[in-house]
């Protein structure tokens, strides 16, 4: 019987992740470490709620043990760029501390859920791959430099201390069910079921099924491959989500896409977008998987089934 302890439980990955485990393991033992009680984001799910403070060292020591699998998924993503301290604070130093202390006690195994946002872009249309080395002054933006900044941790705590099995995944855009908050790409889609208006950018973005997050996560907590490893999906443009909506449901609605260079004009008046939102969405984004799937059988799901499986979250959502 595994041991499971799991930080960003309530998060989007986090309780997927956990539903997930319950399901290919029905006699795991899952902790979430969590600030707070969890509620309906766990509903249905065999889990131990640990409470408390994820910077009280004693806390970490006294909910994980030698024997454990810990998932490191708790994350600040703030889409305004504004509040560099809790964004440094709870994705640098909290899986600063994590590493320290899971490689210290010399836990089963460590998987840390990084992203792409901390992968430079090439120039061109190049393929993004998993670099040798992560590097925070080549990201622009507190989240992805943050991002990189952890996971570069993680990967010289991993050479440091070889007895350590520790990997790192690197997720796309998420997007599919239990999506309760919901995230960025998911507030869009519900919002396009609300009847909001369609109105984005020439642009768009790599999406990967959380389902398929949380399988290779799974998997790969559970052999000894070391390193990073993308999980990316499929490029969608913002028209083409926008089309594959209206073509789901039998809307007939206009799709406003305004240019680039007018958006700019305008970036201090929106409230999503800003210099780095706009930027990943016109960046090149074809990132490669060939990693994944060799070594973890990766294998993503068609975009149409996870859109699919999406809005019906949502309409039972209402």
């Amino acid at each position: 019987m595994a041991n499971y302890v799991l930080t960003g439980a309530s998060g989007h990955i986090g309780n997927n992740m956990a539903r997930y485990i319950q399901i290919a393991d029905p006699e795991a033992r899952i902790t979430a470490l969590s600030r707070r009680e969890i509620g309906r984001e766990l509903s249905g799910v065999d889990c131990r709620v640990a409470v408390g403070d994820l910077f009280d060292p004693e806390f970490l020591r006294d909910n994980i043990g030698q024997n454990d699998i810990v998932i490191h998924m708790a994350g600040y993503i703030d889409l305004t760029d504004k509040n560099p301290a809790e964004t440094y604070r709870v994705n640098v130093d909290l899986t600063k501390l994590l590493t320290d202390l899971c490689a210290e006690i010399g836990v089963r195994r460590f998987i840390y859920m990084g992203s792409v946002d901390g992968l430079p872009r090439p120039e061109g249309d190049g393929e993004i791959t998993e670099p040798s080395a992560f590097d925070p002054d080549a990201i622009e933006g507190h989240y992805g430099k943050s991002k990189a900044c952890a996971m570069q941790y993680v990967a010289e705590k991993a050479t440091a201390c070889p007895a350590f099995s520790c990997a790192t995944v690197l997720p796309s855009a998420v997007i599919g069910v239990n999506d309760f908050r919901p995230s960025a790409a998911g507030g869009v889609i519900r919002s396009v079921l609300r009847g909001g208006a369609e109105f984005g950018i020439r642009g768009g973005y790599n999406f990967v099924d959380v389902e398929d997050v949380c399988a290779a996560t799974y998997t790969l907590a559970h052999n000894d491959a070391r390193g990073a490893f993308i999980l990316s999906g499929t490029d969608v443009s913002v028209a083409e989500l926008y089309r594959a909506i209206n073509q789901k449901k039998g809307y007939r609605r206009p799709i406003i896409l305004v240019p680039v260079w007018l958006v700019r004009l305008f970036l201090p008046f929106v409230r999503v977008l800003n210099k780095i939102t706009l930027k990943a969405l016109t960046d090149p984004h074809r990132y490669s998987y060939a990693r994944a799937e060799k070594l973890l059988g990766y294998a993503p799901t068609p975009f149409s089934e996870t859109l699919d499986k999406t809005i019906a979250f949502f309409e039972g959502e209402e």
